[in-house]
């Protein structure tokens, strides 16, 4: 098990920066429609990527991993869906993003359980997840 979890937080943390800096600028006036459409790719390409990691996890457990390479799978293509469907929905969209990162933080939170990971790596899971759907909220919120 990995006992330095210092570049982990840090390269997560920073992972959420570009969720800020966009909406930001979306919300600021800067390039609007370029730093929406970026915004909404970004969390694509996160959600998708924090997805994969659960393949990783089911492939190591001991337990069925049916479930958790559903939730996967799922949770990659809606995040996928929502960026398809963002030009015609944005709220759907939006509201689709904030689900498949709790869907994903949920699913962690039962690794957890299963002994499967350290408490700082859901700590600090928990901490970005909030991080990001508060960006989306801020998004969100009309001008």
């Amino acid at each position: 098990m990995y006992r330095d979890p210092a570049l982990t937080k840090l390269l997560t943390y920073a992972g959420a920066l570009p969720f800020w800096a966009l909406g930001l600028a979306q919300v600021l006036g800067y390039q609007p429609a370029l730093a929406a459409q970026a915004f909404i790719a970004y969390g694509t390409g996160i959600a998708c990527f924090m997805a994969g990691t659960l393949w990783s996890q089911a492939q190591i457990r001991a337990q069925d991993p049916r479930l958790i390479l559903i939730v996967s799978n799922v949770a990659a293509l809606a995040a996928i869906g929502g960026l398809l469907a963002y030009s015609y929905f944005p709220a759907l969209t939006m509201a689709l993003h904030v689900g498949v990162f709790l869907v994903l933080l949920a699913a962690d939170l039962g690794i957890h359980r299963k002994g499967d990971q350290p408490a700082w790596y859901l700590t600090l899971r928990r901490n970005v997840t909030l991080l990001v759907i508060a960006a989306y909220a801020v998004v969100m919120i009309p001008t």
